[in-house]
């Protein structure tokens, strides 16, 4: 356990967490970025015993989840622009330029927009492992933005009817409609996404804006991919076949790109298998 810091921005108050491996001789770093709705210490919590590669773990809480929140201090509406801007704030807060990315579902789709912004600023790439990030979830953008609709409704239903079950619900068998619906993992996800409902309908918002946005610029999604150098690319088995499918076209068309896919996992991969997760990340990122 780390103890919590906070970073006052103009536009949030950011909660982050530093986990040292002091067994870890270089000075290597790694920034971790959650998923829509759940904190970042519990996306990465099983996970980071196992790393092996990074002297210093970065784990921030996105605005709207965990314990950061706008200025305000209220719910409020937020966008990916919004979201890297404060993540790259607080890189710079703490000096770090270089460093490893590993990043979940909206934390993916953060990192591969902040990667490409670091690009434009003339930087250098970031080597990066993505869990099912957003954006990614489909080849052709039009069915893209059919399956962000879905998420679209997901959200509605929390913010206008309070229905914060009926809500996830919608949402989790949109993102993994093939799982396996145990009870006990059924009511721990809903537990989850339940912390801050309307703060994950927000988030759920800000990933389909986005998506909007690059099928409004259809080069844009490609630049983003074209400035992410070396990316492993994580898929649960269960997941919807077409996402499985562009992952393999991008690390087909991609020199630098890996695709890995857990067996029995669905889009809640990083709490299914942590600890295996773990073990191709610390191979992925052994190598340079």
């Amino acid at each position: 356990m780390s103890d919590i810091f906070f970073l006052s921005l103009p536009s949030a108050r950011i909660a982050y967490r530093l986990y040292e491996n002091p067994s870890v001789q270089s000075d290597r770093a790694c920034l971790l970025l959650h998923g829509a709705g759940v904190a970042g210490e519990i996306t990465y919590s099983s996970m980071l015993p196992y790393f092996t590669q990074w002297r210093w773990m970065l784990v921030p809480d996105l605005k709207g989840m965990g314990e950061s929140f706008h200025h305000h201090g209220e719910e409020a509406a937020l966008s990916i622009d919004e979201l890297t801007e404060e993540m790259m704030a607080l890189l710079a807060h703490l000096a770090w330029d270089d460093f490893d990315l590993v990043a979940y579902s909206l934390g993916g789709l953060v990192a591969l927009n902040m990667n490409y912004q670091r690009r434009l600023q003339a930087q250098c790439p970031v080597k990066m492992a993505l869990l099912e990030p957003a954006s990614l979830d489909r080849e052709d953008l039009s069915t893209l933005m059919e399956v962000r609709q879905r998420y679209r409704h997901a959200s509605q239903l929390i913010r206008e009817t309070g229905d914060v079950e009926l809500g996830v619900a919608s949402f989790m068998d949109g993102v993994s409609p093939n799982r396996r619906k145990h009870p006990v993992a059924e009511a721990t996800t809903q537990s989850r996404l339940a912390h801050r409902p309307f703060g994950f309908a927000y988030a759920l918002d800000a990933v389909t804006d986005h998506v909007a946005k690059m099928a409004s610029q259809s080069d844009l999604r490609q630049r983003v991919i074209e400035a992410s150098d070396q990316v492993l690319l994580f898929s649960g088995e269960l997941s919807h076949d077409g996402l499985t499918q562009h992952y393999e076209v991008l690390s087909e068309k991609n020199a630098g790109w890996q695709h890995k896919i857990m067996k029995a996992c669905d889009h809640s991969l990083p709490f299914q298998k942590p600890r295996q997760i773990a073990i191709h990340i610390n191979k992925w990122f052994d190598t340079v």
